[in-house]
């Protein structure tokens, strides 16, 4: 599937080494000992994804103008930057500084990274595995993620500041590689075909395609409503974790065994649709709901950890399968763009989100849960994907 040190290995690589997060485990235990409440730690990601909102699509032009590899290189870039920071944050203020940087860094990353995998598969005419390709590249990401996770339950064995701080310096040294590797990208051919273009022109272009194809509309919405509030969930894992009585230690090893699982999830779940045609997404988003629901009344160490592992792992499910969706109704000059601009509303509903579920969040655990799964499964079923929105022809 992949060739030889070609852009889909060296993105791969990038996943991997930029999701090596060795204190992901504990950051919520972290911001606890700085002083933020849960609301406050809401509001971090609100501001993270007002960020990104206000970012996506000046980045997007970017990546569409300047390139997908500059726009990566500057993604890391802000990873790296960010992550140094956190290195030294010491209050509530410092980290909005962070998230900030962090969003910028996201939107120069969300984009143009699928962008440049898409078109590179155009030049080669491998369009068609676009599902099966980008499953294998955020499996190798998540990979990252199973990696740190794993590490971390050996190198922070309390959460005692100097364990944590030696996972924060292990992290930055894995973003300075995925860095480096961006350096080595080449741009597929398709850049130049819009390098005399405004910026204007492209950004309203992608704002006429959303618009007017009702096929991508309804997958926006129904991507937008289903969101499995993957990043919730990790800071809610201490918490949940400490009600159902489950040891230290198994926050990152359950996280791991959790990654493990969903790299064979992102891998084959274009399987899904084969089996189950347009039905294999419903599923996909639909799990995640009844894993909270569930969640939120079950506190018991064994099967709280289970249900932590199976709600981490299904919910990567869908990412593939929206990815294709997204990219078959997108022209390639402003693919960038239109995807920046699709992010921009998820990051707008995180924004608010966030300090919704932060604010339930200070109140009840459960309620917080039982809260996400019922916006899921309002969402997947109010606005399901049919058959005739993935049954387009891709666009050249």
């Amino acid at each position: 599937m992949f060739k030889k040190w070609d852009n889909i290995s060296k993105v791969a690589l990038i996943y991997f080494f930029s999701s090596l997060y060795f204190y992901l485990p504990v950051i919520t235990i972290y911001y606890q000992q700085k002083g933020l409440s849960f609301l406050q730690m809401g509001s971090l990601w609100g501001i993270t994804t007002l960020a990104i909102f206000l970012s996506e699509i000046p980045t997007g032009i970017l990546a569409d103008k300047l390139g997908r590899k500059t726009s990566i290189i500057f993604a890391m870039l802000f990873q790296l930057v960010g992550e140094v920071l956190f290195l030294f944050a010491g209050n509530y203020l410092h980290f909005i500084f962070i998230s900030v940087i962090a969003g910028i860094g996201f939107a120069f990353q969300s984009g143009c990274i699928q962008a440049l995998v898409y078109d590179f598969l155009k030049d080669e005419k491998r369009e068609k595995d676009m599902k099966k390709i980008w499953g294998v590249i955020t499996a190798l990401g998540q990979a990252g993620f199973i990696f740190g996770a794993l590490v971390s339950s050996f190198v922070i064995k309390s959460t005692k500041i100097p364990q944590i701080t030696t996972a924060i310096i292990m992290t930055i040294i894995s973003v300075c590689f995925a860095l480096a590797i961006s350096l080595l990208l080449k741009e597929p051919k398709e850049k130049y075909k819009h390098s005399e273009r405004s910026p204007f022109v492209l950004l309203k272009t992608s704002i006429k395609l959303i618009s007017s194809n009702v096929s991508l509309r309804n997958i926006i919405l129904f991507g937008l409503f289903t969101t499995p509030f993957l990043a919730f969930l990790n800071s809610f894992q201490p918490p949940y974790f400490n009600l159902s009585h489950v040891p230290l230690y198994w926050l990152g090893i359950s996280r791991a065994v959790a990654g493990i699982i969903a790299l064979f999830c992102l891998k084959y779940a274009y399987k899904l649709e084969e089996i189950f045609k347009v039905n294999g997404i419903l599923i996909a988003t639909i799990i995640p709901a009844i894993l909270y629901f569930l969640m939120s009344i079950i506190f018991h160490p064994i099967f709280a950890t289970m249900l932590f592992v199976l709600n981490y792992s299904t919910m990567r499910l869908q990412e593939p399968l929206l990815a294709d969706y997204y990219n078959i109704h997108i022209k390639s000059e402003v693919r960038a763009t239109t995807l920046s601009a699709i992010n921009m509303f998820s990051s707008m509903y995180f924004a608010i989100m966030g300090l919704v579920i932060g604010k339930i969040a200070d109140i009840s655990i459960p309620m917080t849960f039982f809260f996400m799964g019922v916006i899921i499964f309002g969402g997947s079923i109010l606005f399901r994907i049919k058959e005739s929105s993935i049954n387009s022809i891709p666009t050249k």
